[in-house]
């Protein structure tokens, strides 16, 4: 060979060898064709050898993102509950809703499962902390208006007056969101913002739903729990007078 041509595989501490195979990302068994040119590697140069490649990069992407996510998860959760507690002044308070808008994010997240489309691994990884942080604020705006009314009614007609009252004020924050997210999703021409304002938008939407549907119904059944998890749980003194 021409040796400007073999100076581009040598150096002075590294050879380097081109691989090129039939996968592409999404193809079944790329990452795990990825792997074994990487074990391969390791076994006949050490740990010093490395990759580099269009599915080299998207693997380690891939193995980084998964990583990330659970760091990001648990920070942004423990951070949200931390604030809920101290706003609260309750164990059980803050634990429901974070349950609450969770749950939304997960449903969020298995919409694409079932639809058969996939995923981007840093719409994924956005969408758990963004989603959290926006509309947590709708379970805080409806358990503030419940222990409002809990001082002077029962829990169910606590409850529905609380939905009466809110309903309308989270819906124009979800929708204002959705529909921004929504725009987003149809006009950018890039994957990745377009699926991650669709996510948004849809994210938005769920968290509204299990706020007005799901949370109240939380509220009530964990009412006596809630009381004796709560610091001076004072707003739940006339209420129990007027349960009926």
């Amino acid at each position: 060979m021409p040796q400007e041509q073999v100076s581009k595989l040598y150096s002075e501490h590294y050879s380097r060898y081109v691989i090129t195979v039939d996968k592409e990302e999404g193809n079944a068994g790329w990452d795990r064709l990825v792997e074994t040119i990487e074990k391969t590697g390791k076994k006949y140069y050490g740990k010093e050898s490395l990759m580099a490649g269009n599915l080299a990069s998207t693997q380690d992407l891939k193995n980084k993102i998964t990583q990330d996510m659970t760091r990001v998860n648990i920070l942004s959760i423990a951070f949200v509950f931390v604030i809920l507690l101290v706003n609260f002044r309750s164990i059980l308070l803050p634990v429901i809703l974070t349950l609450v808008i969770e749950a939304s994010i997960w449903i969020n997240l298995t919409v694409p499962y079932f639809a058969g489309s996939n995923l981007y691994y840093i719409g994924y990884l956005i969408i758990s902390s963004v989603q959290l942080g926006a509309t947590i604020d709708y379970g805080i705006l409806f358990t503030d208006r419940y222990r409002d009314y809990r001082k002077s009614m029962g829990k169910k007609r606590a409850a529905f007056r609380t939905i009466q009252s809110c309903t309308m004020s989270i819906l124009t924050s979800a929708s204002i969101l959705t529909v921004s997210g929504i725009v987003l999703g149809s006009v950018s021409t890039n994957g990745v913002l377009s699926q991650l304002g669709i996510l948004i938008g849809r994210g938005a939407i769920i968290s509204f739903i299990l706020v007005i549907f799901v949370l109240p119904g939380l509220l009530m059944i964990f009412d006596k729990a809630i009381e004796k998890l709560t610091l001076h749980a004072d707003f739940y003194k006339g209420g129990i007078l007027h349960e009926k």
